[in-house]
């Protein structure tokens, strides 16, 4: 190999590199966007700092095309004092589902 291949070759690479990150922390602001509205709605506090990623795992969209599914977890407060959980998937920049535990255990889908 010569020096000018395996520069371009780690420039590619950093490239690839940068590009995930960039998808990752838009996603992740989505993710967290998307848990602070649905916990809004539910007149629930959000605890922002626990917008975590859970799973992320390659997927074909109905266009038959590659795209990353990332499960995200979340906790919030529904009254000030208790800690609830919730899940929400981001298929691509598509929200796929959401939910948040409820008082009797199960679960608010939307």
């Amino acid at each position: 190999m010569t020096g000018f291949e395996e520069a371009f070759g780690a420039l590619l690479l950093l490239a690839a590199v940068a590009l995930y990150w960039a998808s990752a922390v838009n996603a992740r602001d989505r993710a967290r966007h998307h848990a602070r509205n649905f916990c809004h709605r539910q007149d629930w506090q959000l605890l922002d700092q626990t917008v975590t990623l859970a799973a992320l795992w390659p997927v074909r969209s109905d266009r038959g095309m590659l795209q990353w599914q990332r499960r995200y977890r979340f906790d919030f407060s529904p009254d000030g004092g208790q800690r609830r959980s919730g899940e929400l998937v981001l298929q691509g920049t598509r929200l796929a589902s959401i939910w948040g535990e409820r008082d009797d255990g199960g679960k608010l889908i939307e």
